[in-house]
């Protein structure tokens, strides 16, 4: 199951909110976040609607529909730990966010991500603006019904449109030319 989380206000999710970019959480565990302990604080970046729920079966469903004893959201799917002093964590529930698959799915808002947790992790801001752009390329796949009625349109109705807006422009302007002022 792949999730479209919302995005919380914070250092490393900013960027994204601000280009309007979304990241994909696949096959990811729901953590609850009950309060803060021992000193620590912990944000919420991505989180969960309301209405999600967690299926105890795991990958051992059978259903996708929420059951009796499913858990009931919202559940935080990444966060940012900070003790006073002591260090910080970025906890992203999802071990398959970064794969290829995912990252072009969200148009490479899933590497930013990961790109300004490790920035936020090692206190470096500049390395938040700056990304590599992707060298592959995307090419358009059609069906060959499709082709052919592009190849009709390009080689034979357009061409003789053309003549035909051609032609008469000519004729109407040598009217125009042959009329008494």
């Amino acid at each position: 199951m792949a999730l479209l989380p919302d995005m919380n206000s914070d250092t490393i999710t900013d960027p994204l909110i601000d280009e309007k970019y979304h990241p994909i959480m696949p096959i990811s565990l729901g953590l609850t976040v009950t309060g803060n302990s021992g000193g620590g604080t912990v944000t919420e970046l991505l989180t969960t609607s309301g209405m999600a729920y967690s299926k105890l079966a795991g990958y051992g469903m059978t259903d996708v529909e929420k059951e009796d004893g499913d858990i009931d959201g919202p559940f935080a799917l990444a966060v940012s730990i900070e003790t006073a002093g002591e260090g910080q964590i970025v906890w992203f529930t999802s071990s398959y966010f970064l794969e290829d698959a995912y990252n072009a799915a969200s148009s490479g808002a899933n590497s930013s991500l990961g790109m300004n947790a490790l920035a936020s992790l090692i206190d470096e801001t500049e390395a938040m603006a700056i990304r590599s752009k992707s060298l592959n390329y995307n090419y358009l796949s059609i069906n060959s019904s499709t082709a052919s009625l592009l190849k009709a349109l390009m080689i034979g109705v357009f061409p003789l449109a053309y003549l035909g807006i051609g032609v008469w422009v000519v004729l109407k302007r040598r009217r125009l030319q042959n009329e008494p002022v």
